[in-house]
């Protein structure tokens, strides 16, 4: 499969686009217009075709039509927060935010392909949701040889998540290396359960359009049936 190059990426890039989008929103929320005005329109210079790129369009947008006046910003980011954690939780019920590789591999099994078109399926439906990829390794040689490996289960997931018709702008990634463990054990099985890729919702779009009130597809329709399936079906996962 052909990989996606972007400004996603590179780790460092995508966590700066994103410390600079927060900085730009807290301004806007300190009624610092011009110094938030100045630093969405850096994100969207200098880190195009990101998700916070995106988010500061939006954000830039909603100032031009009136929408974010001083008292309501900081209301408007804290629903942000609330909603994002929301659909984090029905995200995890309703598909399932994680998928499984063998040692030493950034193959995708059949179980995972599966899964990854749920989840694009999933996220299409909801276009004001972005992501990130957050690939994992169990410690598979050294440090570096850990976050490579990491970087490209992110990238294979990306992919598919791409050949499955999500928009490649709504996707971030992160190598998480061996540094953020699942799992802290000796046992082999036990430490499989690092060898991930996990798709997260980084961002519930505020300003594309919601307004206080508003119906949010796909919360209420979550079940804890599905969350039982997920823990029932993860050992075969381990296992690819």
């Amino acid at each position: 499969m052909a990989s996606h190059v972007g400004a996603q990426d590179s780790d460092p890039d995508g966590i700066r686009a994103a410390e600079l989008l927060e900085d730009g929103l807290d301004a806007l929320s300190d009624r610092a217009e011009d110094s938030g005005r100045r630093l969405l329109n850096r994100v969207i210079d200098e880190y195009p075709g990101t998700a916070a790129a995106s988010r500061a369009k939006r954000a830039l947008a909603a100032l031009e039509r009136g929408e974010l006046d001083p008292e309501s910003r900081q209301r408007l980011k804290a629903d942000e927060a609330e909603r994002t954690s929301e659909y984090r939780h029905a995200f995890l019920l309703d598909v399932g935010d994680r998928v499984f590789f063998a040692e030493n591999s950034a193959a995708l099994g059949g179980r995972a392909r599966s899964l990854i078109e749920q989840q694009a399926r999933w996220l299409n439906v909801r276009p004001d949701l972005s992501i990130m990829v957050i690939g994992r390794a169990d410690g598979e040689g050294n440090s570096k040889a850990a976050r490579d490996l990491s970087l490209q289960r992110a990238q294979a997931v990306r992919d598919r998540l791409v050949a499955a018709g999500l928009p490649l702008n709504r996707i971030e990634i992160k190598a998480a290396g061996d540094l953020d463990q699942v799992a802290i054990c000796d046992n082999a099985l036990c430490r499989a359960q690092n060898r991930n890729a996990e798709v997260l919702i980084n961002y519930w779009h505020v300003y594309s359009g919601w307004q206080a009130g508003a119906q949010h597809p796909g919360l209420a329709n979550s079940t804890s049936g599905t969350a039982s399936r997920q823990l029932r079906d993860s050992g075969d996962q381990i296992s690819q």
